[in-house]
C-alpha cells in the first residue's frame, strides 16, 4: 500500500528511492544485532571504586559493588537458586573479552555455571552483586553472614580447600607456599630453585603489599640477594609453584617435605574500652563462646548455626595462634563432619549481626553468648 501511494504521488523515481532506503534500513536492522555482542564484549568488565571506610573495592560495569562468597572454592561457584536471587552473579557473554582498569591487578576469568551462563571471577573468586544495594557506592553486603565480603584488588588474599583449609594466594589467584629451609625474613631459594618456585615479588621496598582483613598485620617484604623485594607472611618468604596451572591447584603441598601451603593465623586478639581483650578470627571479626556447649562439643546447629556461624578449618589444617596469644587451640568434629576451631576446649563462633571488625554486638545475647577472653 505504501509503495502504491508513493508511486501515485511522485512517480517511479520516488518509488525507487524509497525502495533503496527501505533496503538500507532493513540491512541495518539485520546486521546490528549480529555485531552488538562483539561491541559489548570489549567493554570494561570491572572497575575500581573506594570510600573512606572500606578503601578500594571492585564494581561491575553498572557501577554496583561486587562481592565474593567464602564458601566458593577457587574457580567454582556454590551460589544458586535462592542464593543467586539475593546475590546475582556478574555475567558476561561466552567469549567476552575481560578487561579491568588501571589499579586492578590480578586475573579476570570466567566459569560456566550449571545453568550454562558465564560468571566472571577475580583471582579465581566468583563475583556477585547484592540485591539490597540500591545505588552505586552502596556496600551493605559487606560481612553478611560472615561469608560475603567486598571484592578487593589485592596482592594477597585467601583460597580454600576442604582438606587444607584457607591458604594464601597471590594476585593471579595462584597458591603461595613457604620453604622450611628459609629463615625468618631470609630466602634460601635462588637459581634453579627460584625457577621452580618463583618468589612473590613487589616493585620496590616502598610498595606495601595489599592484603585482605586479618592478613595485613603479618605481611611485609624482604630484600633478596638479586636486589628484588619478596613478600613475606609472618616472616616466611612466599613462593609460587611452577607446576600449579590454575587457581585452586595445590600440587606443591609437601613437595620434598619442605614446601607447604601457608595457612593464615587462625586466632588473633583485639580489644575495646568496654570489654577489654577478646579473641577474633583471621578476618578480625569477633568470636564468641556458647554457654550451652560442653568442652570440645558444639550444641549449635541448624537455625542456631545460621545466626552463629562456627569458625571452621580444613580437615588437615592445624589452627594457629597469633604471636603473643596464649591458650590451647584445637578442633572438634561437628555432626556434619566439618572441623570447628576450639580455644581452651570451647567451640568458637561468629555472630551474624556483627558487621565490621571491632563489633561486639553478640556480647551477652540471651545471657548465653559471650566474647572469648585470651
Amino acid at each position: 500500500m505504501v509503495f502504491k501511494l508513493l508511486g501515485r504521488a511522485g512517480g517511479s523515481q520516488t518509488l525507487r528511492r524509497f525502495r533503496m532506503l527501505f533496503s538500507l534500513v532493513l540491512l541495518v536492522v539485520l546486521v546490528v544485532p549480529a555485531i552488538a555482542p562483539a561491541v559489548a564484549a570489549d567493554q570494561t568488565t570491572v572497575a575500581l571504586s573506594s570510600n573512606d571506610k572500606q578503601g578500594a573495592y571492585l564494581v561491575g560495569p553498572n557501577g554496583m559493588t561486587l562481592y565474593i562468597f567464602t564458601h566458593d572454592k577457587p574457580g567454582e561457584t556454590s551460589c544458586y537458586d535462592k542464593c543467586a536471587e539475593n546475590w546475582p552473579p556478574l555475567l558476561v557473554d561466552e567469549g567476552a573479552k575481560l578487561t579491568a582498569p588501571k589499579g586492578v591487578e590480578g586475573k579476570l576469568d570466567v566459569i560456566k555455571r550449571t545453568d550454562g551462563k558465564m560468571q566472571v571471577t577475580y583471582n579465581g573468586q566468583a563475583l556477585y552483586y547484592w540485591i539490597k544495594d540500591k545505588a552505586a557506592g552502596d556496600t551493605t553486603g559487606e560481612a553478611v553472614g560472615k561469608v560475603w565480603w567486598l571484592a578487593r584488588p589485592q596482592t594477597l588474599t585467601l583460597g580454600k580447600d576442604d582438606k587444607l583449609g584457607q591458604y594464601l594466594v597471590g594476585t593471579n589467584g595462584m597458591t603461595l607456599y613457604l620453604y622450611t629451609k628459609d629463615k625468618p625474613g631470609e630466602s634460601a631459594c635462588y637459581d634453579k630453585c627460584a625457577e621452580n618456585w618463583p618468589p612473590m615479588l613487589v616493585v620496590s621496598e616502598n610498595e606495601k603489599p595489599a592484603a585482605s582483613w586479618g592478613l595485613s598485620d603479618a605481611v611485609a617484604t624482604t630484600k633478596r640477594t638479586d636486589g628484588k623485594y619478596q613478600v613475606t607472611y609472618n616472616g616466611w618468604p612466599l613462593y609460587y609453584w611452577a607446576k600449579d596451572k590454575v587457581p585452586g591447584d595445590v600440587t606443591g603441598q609437601n613437595v620434598g617435605k619442605v614446601w607447604f601451603v601457608l595457612n593464615p593465623t587462625t586466632l588473633w586478639a583485639s580489644k575495646n574500652d568496654k570489654l577489654g581483650d577478646f579473641i577474633t578470627g583471621a578476618d578480625k571479626m569477633t568470636l564468641y563462646m556458647y554457654k550451652k556447649d560442653k568442652p570440645g562439643e558444639s550444641a549449635c546447629y541448624d537455625k542456631c548455626a545460621e545466626n552463629w556461624p562456627p569458625l571452621l578449618v580444613g580437615s588437615e589444617e592445624k589452627p594457629t595462634l597469633a604471636t603473643g596469644l596464649t591458650g590451647k587451640i584445637g578442633t572438634t568434629k561437628r555432626t556434619d563432619g566439618k572441623m570447628q576451631v576450639t580455644y581452651n576446649d570451647m567451640p568458637l563462633y561468629y555472630w551474624v549481626k556483627d558487621k565490621v571488625p571491632g563489633d561486639t554486638t553478640g556480647q551477652a545475647v540471651g545471657d548465653v553468648w559471650y566474647v572469648v577472653k585470651p
